[in-house]
């Protein structure tokens, strides 16, 4: 599900000529709204999230809605209550809608504000028949979709989704190091070179099939993937499909419209984003978001890197000497100038040793491997490279395998 962020941002202009920079001032502007995201969904798990709005210069741009109590109500008084999670999320369970009735979500504030939706039909969507892709250059592909509502009755769509995909770490380590002494991994420890990762669609996708005589949907555009490290080792993509009123529709085409034109002081002006939730204890007060409810379709496509007619290229940087040790072979990813230095501990005389290693392993570094480089063979030389090019979680991935990826 994707979360959309809604901040009121505050624009100042400056204008560049040979004499002076001139900053217009700027009049206070009103912010501290609340922001409601997130459909009703019959037949699965609901979640609300609800924030402030905050301006664009203020250090907290995510400001959660806590402790507020938030409920689904039908037209005959029957209530469905959320349980917050934590984070401004609050969350219903699977739970099946009546058709025949229509909802409105129901919020009461910590301070005691009063908010409520307009009732809103249950809607059913349509399957999605296909997603597939079209390379758009060498280096990108572009995801599309294909759906339809055999009974003609969904007409307003809108999409999100979710990619996951799998990725190593660029440097493999061989050994673990506790208090002076180091260790060979063994199998029973745990691989902190493999990782998946999980990312949420952050555009708005919308489509109708309101001019057309069928209720098709054909070659919808979705986002696409790029020469990353997405593509190597197995990528997959879950979309999920909503059925959306006019109303709805519209509200998300504006919404849509206004954040691709965000940033450009040469754009029409941003509509304003008029939703269906009001605040009943204020009339007058701003509340951003709307609400929908209907059933949900998805579907999921798998890629392995084979299936994939782009190639990523081969950014090992200048590391080449060690890459027989501990490369994690076929690993696109390019360190930064000396982010991934290889240094090394000389493992005598031991005192000197266990000062140097407790110094710099504990603070995430990883040993990588060894070598004999002294002649006879009396000693080691254990090399060893920062965190985030060793361990895969310290670019924000898990070791947990999802259960859907299937690579």
């Amino acid at each position: 599900m994707k979360i959309f962020a809604y901040t009121v941002i505050l624009m100042s202009v400056v204008m560049l000529s040979c004499k002076k920079i001139y900053t217009p001032q700027l009049t206070s502007v009103s912010t501290n709204f609340l922001a409601i995201d997130g459909p009703i969904i019959s037949g699965d798990s609901t979640f609300i999230r609800l924030s402030r709005t905050t301006r664009l210069t203020d250090t907290t741009q995510n400001k959660a809605e806590l402790k507020a109590i938030v409920a689904i109500e039908n037209d005959q008084n029957t209530l469905y209550p959320l349980t917050e999670k934590g984070a401004g999320l609050y969350v219903l369970g699977i739970t099946n809608f009546d058709v025949s009735r229509k909802y409105r979500l129901d919020i009461k504030t910590s301070n005691g504000k009063i908010y409520q939706s307009d009732f809103v039909p249950m809607k059913t969507t349509g399957p999605i028949d296909s997603v597939y892709f079209e390379p758009k250059d060498s280096n990108h592909i572009q995801f599309y979709l294909d759906a339809h509502d055999p009974t003609n009755k969904t007409r307003y769509y809108r999409w999100d989704y979710k990619e996951t995909w799998r990725y190593t770490s660029l440097l493999k380590y061989q050994f673990y190091y506790n208090n002076g002494v180091v260790s060979n991994l063994t199998s029973a420890d745990p691989d902190i070179s493999t990782c998946y990762r999980t990312a949420l669609s952050n555009e708005v996708f919308v489509g109708s099939s309101a001019l057309l005589a069928n209720d098709v949907i054909t070659k919808q555009q979705l986002g696409g993937v790029d020469n990353s490290e997405k593509i190597v080792r197995g990528y997959v993509l879950q979309v999920r499909q909503y059925a959306l009123t006019k109303e709805g529709f519209e509200y998300y085409q504006n919404l849509k419209t206004n954040t691709e034109q965000l940033g450009s002081l040469f754009d029409s002006q941003s509509s304003i984003l008029k939703g269906n939730i009001h605040c009943i204890t204020n009339p007058a007060e701003m509340v951003i978001g709307f609400i929908s409810l209907s059933t949900v379709t998805s579907k999921q496509v798998n890629l392995s890197y084979a299936q994939i007619p782009i190639r990523f290229t081969n950014l090992y940087g200048t590391l080449e000497w060690f890459k027989g040790h501990f490369y994690n072979s076929f690993t696109p990813f390019k360190p930064e100038p000396g982010n991934c230095e290889v240094k090394s501990i000389p493992e005598l005389p031991a005192a000197t040793f266990k000062t140097r290693a407790d110094a710099i392993l504990s603070s995430g570094n990883n040993i990588l491997f060894d070598e004999d480089l002294s002649y006879p063979a009396t000693s080691y030389t254990y090399f060893y490279a920062p965190k985030e090019c060793v361990d895969c979680r310290a670019t924000g991935g898990t070791t947990t395998k999802p259960s859907y990826f299937p690579f």
